[in-house]
């Protein structure tokens, strides 16, 4: 009698630790499933709201500028700022005129408002480059119709405004949102066709993320530092422009020169190392 007890007793055991085995088979599978439908949805968004891409590498720098002078090797940084003019794009200028600093603008064509235009002559006067950004940085319209004519025809329309407005013929493209991954090659290809260069970045502040964290800003920058050349994505924003003279100050401690973009010495620096751009 006993010995049928304790024989039911283990089959109740087995019957139990199988019956949680199997459970726990269909949990991982209903989870798996789960998983896999919410990053086929955030892939989907993320395609569809792009932010900025500072993975991608970045290589293929050679300037056509002396890299030592003096017998010294030479580092420069590119300040780049995009989505201006802005409200704030002569406070800028003031920064990097007090600092002895050239830059690079890359400019919204819709934002060329009749107010702005002082500023934006201020840029080529004074020694900075005014570069291209579209003209209504609208990712669908530039990226989702097929092809890259809205893409062409958005930076034509912003360079004649800038060659109006300040005399300078621009032919640097940043594209909004960087050119990967929404720029394929056959795109890249009409881009060089129709005299355009493009730049991408190789350190991204993450300013347009970051709006009131200065100190992340900062870390985002200054640690990142290591190449003989860096091209640094900011924007026209308020907190970027509060601590730009710190940004300048640590660029310099590291023993950095700064540059405007200058086409004579184009380089080329996209995340697709196509050399045509």
């Amino acid at each position: 009698m006993r010995q049928r007890s304790d024989k039911a007793r283990r089959k109740k055991i087995v019957g139990r630790t199988l019956l949680a085995v199997v459970c726990l088979l269909i949990g991982i599978g209903i989870y798996s499933l789960f998983s896999s439908v919410v990053l086929s949805v955030d892939a989907k968004e993320h395609h569809e709201t792009p932010a900025s891409f500072p993975a991608y590498e970045v290589v293929n720098m050679n300037k056509n500028s002396p890299i030592e002078y003096g017998g010294v090797k030479r580092k420069i940084v590119y300040l780049t700022f995009d989505d201006g003019p802005s409200p704030y794009q002569g406070e800028f200028l003031d920064v990097l005129k007090q600092n002895n600093v050239k830059a690079t603008f890359f400019m919204v064509g819709q934002n060329m408002t009749p107010e702005r235009e002082a500023n934006m002559k201020r840029v080529v006067e004074e020694g900075h480059y005014a570069g291209l950004h579209s003209f209504t940085h609208d990712y669908k319209r530039l990226y989702k119709s097929g092809g890259s004519a809205n893409f062409i025809e958005e930076n034509k329309k912003t360079a004649a405004l800038i060659k109006k407005i300040t005399g300078s013929d621009p032919h640097l493209i940043r594209a909004p949102y960087g050119s990967a991954p929404q720029i394929g090659e056959a795109f890249r290809g009409d881009i060089a066709n129709a005299g355009f260069k493009l730049w991408d970045w190789t350190i991204d502040s993450e300013d347009w993320k970051y709006l009131d964290q200065p100190a992340r800003i900062m870390n985002n920058v200054i640690p990142n530092l290591h190449r003989d050349v860096e091209v640094i994505l900011f924007h026209e924003k308020k907190t970027t422009l509060d601590i730009l003279p710190q940004i300048i100050h640590d660029i310099r401690a590291k023993g950095y020169e700064f540059e405007a973009y200058n086409e004579k010495e184009h380089f080329p620096l996209n995340f697709h190392h196509d050399n045509r751009l």
